[in-house]
């Protein structure tokens, strides 16, 4: 009995997501001689940007580094107090590489996946955390 109410409950689920017919959806829809609105391009600034704080916190950069104390690597706080912006590529080719010496001698491993456009927008978003 519990598997022919699952199987019902999931046959109903299937055709309310998209199961229905579909002629009489297309009947439904207005029917317009005019021709579609097409949607206004983005700026190309806002096409460009990457949100680096986004970026930090779909990685796994968490793991090792909070904003304001030490976890495993520096607080960003501090790596923004101890850079500028003229170390944006350095750094970020260190986001992508790794390395270890600067903060001790725990390693900070290396992210090869990341594009080195998105290592300079988390690089960015980090050194904008000045005190």
């Amino acid at each position: 009995m519990k598997k022919i109410l699952v199987a019902l409950l999931l046959a109903s689920a299937c055709w309310a997501c998209g199961g229905g017919d579909k002629k009489a959806e297309e009947e439904k829809k207005p029917v317009s001689n005019a021709e579609p609105e097409t949607p206004a391009p983005a700026p190309a600034a806002a096409a460009t940007a990457k949100d680096g704080k986004a970026l930090i916190e779909a990685s796994d950069c968490r793991t090792c580094h909070k904003d304001n104390e030490k976890l495993i690597g520096p607080a960003y706080a501090d790596v923004a107090k101890k850079y500028t912006d003229a170390d944006v590529d350095k750094l970020a080719d260190k986001v992508i590489s790794g390395g270890t010496g600067v903060w001790g001698q725990i390693p900070m491993a290396g992210h090869p996946n990341v594009s080195k456009e998105d290592a300079e927008a988390m690089v960015k978003y980090i050194l904008s955390m000045k005190k």
